[in-house]
């Protein structure tokens, strides 16, 4: 208590001025009409300000929440075109609707942490791990066509092997023609792929369009990737070098879809005895 008596008598003057100056302020704004529209209106700029910011604070965080809830929507809907689609060359509509068996894909939506595209290998991080059922080998999608597959998984992240990467292989054919070959990244452009081991003899044109075939467990079948942009035929070479525009533009892409095939175990189980 002594102590804060001493501070008040040391600081006695300042007090004294502060206070006269909020009591001066106080009279002139209360009984000038002129200072009194002053102070009315720079409030009201102030507070308006303030409660702009804040509000753009609150929308922002409502926006990522509707985001999330788009993100959800969006991936019950590709799971259902994707079965649909699958299922629907060996079964009915009705089977379909019946029988839950059918749904043998599920898609797990994430967000993009991290990403690279002009490295000659390519990577990118999702805000999600195994904590969300995520493993090493799904293939992941974005909302117009196919990413990567899951090369490292931690509790709360992963790491996506793009398909801009040297080492990447992606089993894809030509829709219609089912001429299929594997799709590689062998040049510079992030948004042009070569889609080699097509023969010599297949019926090809600029425009074709060229999807996931079905063969790994990764991806299904008839995911769109994009279409032919030019080929050409080495001499002595019997199958074509084909340029494939990309309907993904990875610098864009901010969220994905990693594809869950509860049937993967069985798949490479065959695979692997084959081989």
């Amino acid at each position: 208590m002594r102590n804060i008596i001493s501070l008040l008598i040391r600081y006695s003057a300042f007090i004294v001025f502060l206070t006269l100056e909020c009591l001066s302020f106080y009279l002139i704004v209360n009984y000038n009409k002129s200072q009194k529209e002053i102070w009315a209106n720079s409030s009201n700029m102030f507070t308006g300000g303030v409660n702009s910011y804040v509000q753009g604070v609150e929308d922002f965080f409502a926006l990522q929440n509707r985001n999330d809830s788009l993100l959800i929507e969006n991936a019950q809907l590709l799971e259902t075109i994707i079965n649909y689609r699958i299922n629907s060359k060996d079964n009915s509509f009705q089977a379909f609707e019946d029988s839950d068996s059918t749904s043998n894909y599920s898609l797990i939506p994430s967000r993009v942490c991290s990403k690279t595209i002009n490295l000659r290998n390519n990577y990118m991080t999702l805000c999600k791990g195994s904590k969300d059922s995520i493993q090493v080998g799904m293939g992941v999608l974005t909302e117009d066509g196919i990413a990567g597959i899951i090369s490292q998984v931690s509790p709360d992240f992963s790491t996506v092997l793009m398909i801009l990467n040297s080492e990447s292989r992606t089993s894809a054919k030509i829709k219609g023609k089912n001429y299929f070959g594997n799709l590689l990244w062998r040049k510079s452009n992030p948004l042009i792929m070569t889609l080699t081991d097509v023969p010599k003899h297949a019926e090809i044109m600029v425009g074709d369009t060229i999807v996931t075939s079905g063969y790994s467990i990764s991806y299904p079948e008839d995911v769109y990737i994009g279409t032919i942009s030019d080929y050409s035929l080495r001499d002595g070479s019997n199958s074509y070098s084909i340029d494939v525009q990309l309907a993904t533009d990875f610098s864009k892409t901010d969220y994905v879809y990693v594809v869950s095939y509860k049937l993967a175990d069985q798949k490479e189980e065959l695979i692997s005895t084959d081989e």
